[in-house]
């Protein structure tokens, strides 16, 4: 089974962003795409890329479709001879899916619990994607499906999707992308595909939301750190342009094993302590580290998780009202709980720029802002990396 370099990947990735609008209105691809991909990498048009619908509610009303990406094979002569790719581009107009505070669950191709919105977009890539492999599946091969940004958490589904209909070996190749599904999902995918490779840079917000439930894949969050960069910087997201560093030069090289692989911190077993709450930084490690202590919490306090959110978005509950009332009754039980929430709360508004922390109440007003809070720092962060990524 092959495996794609940083370099090759990267590329991919790039190459979904200069291509795919191209590829979708039928002109010639760009010439930096035949000196490097294409060496290795072979795309038939029109059965070669993947049209889907993006954007808001009117879009799916009017079923305005777009290109996502590519689907090819590996050339006669390259180093990836019998495999295929699916590279997948990330897209502005589907900001509001990562950052939109009612985010719902529903199901994926493999039946497990995985992000609405994200479902709900690469439920209009599967014809193109069925066209192409329902024809293809007989040869073989080891497919690699790549993305950046939007296109990695499609990335993601489309792994899973392939894994759940057809005999393919599957290797997933990530770039700053958010979470895609609940924990279920997270370590199905885990055990389903064959190798996967999440890239981050430090300070790139989008690789932290959607919060809690949703979590990573592989589900023990190993991941390639590609720097060392804190805070939250949109900058951070670039896939790659002159005069910033991105993705694709972080990224580069022949050799996985040479780049920084790390743990993350979000299933750790984590309780914050109330008079702590100021030493909270607005990194991604504190993000992992409150979206732990809440993980922690509420298994502590006998809560099935899965069970919790299943039905979180029926009756006009959002999975933040949930987890709110989740929290309310747990702190009304026990001085242990009431402790624990505490200092959970007191981080996240310390995180959210609040100077000044002092919480009397644990109501459902008090934990409900506080998520609020967390939430549109994070959102504003994540609308500003999305919008400036011009690769």
């Amino acid at each position: 089974m092959s495996t794609l370099t940083p370099g090759m990947a990267s590329q991919l990735a790039l190459t979904a962003y200069r291509t795919e609008l191209q590829a979708f209105n039928g002109q010639q691809l760009d010439r930096r795409f035949e000196t490097t991909v294409g060496k290795h990498f072979e795309f038939g048009m029109p059965q070669g890329h993947i049209q889907g619908v993006s954007g808001g509610i009117l879009s799916h009303l009017l079923h305005r479709t777009s290109g996502f990406g590519l689907i090819g094979k590996g050339t006669e002569h390259g180093d990836y001879k019998g495999d295929h790719v699916v590279a997948i581009r990330g897209t502005s107009s589907l900001r509001d899916a990562v950052t939109d505070l009612h985010c719902g669950l529903s199901g994926s191709a493999g039946g497990l619990l995985a992000h609405a919105g994200f479902n709900k977009t690469f439920a209009t890539m599967v014809p193109s994607l069925d066209a192409y492999f329902s024809a293809s599946s007989s040869e073989g091969g080891t497919v690699h499906c790549v993305g950046h940004s939007l296109g990695g958490a499609l990335a993601g589904l489309t792994a899973d999707w392939l894994k759940s209909k057809y005999p393919y070996h599957v290797n997933l190749y990530t770039f700053g992308s958010p979470r895609v599904g609940q924990e279920d999902f997270s370590k199905k995918t885990s055990n389903r595909v064959d190798q996967i490779f999440r890239c981050t840079h430090g300070a790139d917000p989008v690789p932290m939301v959607p919060l809690f439930p949703f979590l990573h894949a592989p589900y023990n969050l190993r991941e390639y750190r590609l720097d060392s960069a804190e805070g939250l910087s949109p900058a951070a997201h670039k896939m790659g342009i002159t005069g910033n560093p991105g993705y694709l030069n972080t990224a580069s090289g022949a050799d996985w094993g040479k780049l920084g692989l790390r743990s993350d911190y979000s299933i750790e077993e984590i309780r914050l302590k109330y008079e702590n709450r100021y030493q909270t930084g607005r990194t991604g490690k504190w993000v992992s580290r409150i979206n732990s202590a809440l993980i922690t919490l509420l298994k502590d306090g006998g809560y099935n998780i899965g069970v919790l959110f299943q039905g979180s978005t029926t009756g006009g509950l959002t999975i933040y009202d949930i987890l709110s009332r989740a929290l309310v009754k747990m702190s009304q039980s026990s001085v242990k709980f009431a402790d624990q929430t505490r200092g959970l709360i007191a981080h996240m508004l310390v995180f959210s720029g609040q100077s000044i922390v002092n919480i009397v109440d644990l109501n459902y007003q008090v934990i409900r802002h506080a998520f609020d809070k967390l939430t549109n720092t994070l959102a504003t962060a994540v609308r500003h990396a999305i919008s400036s990524n011009s690769d």
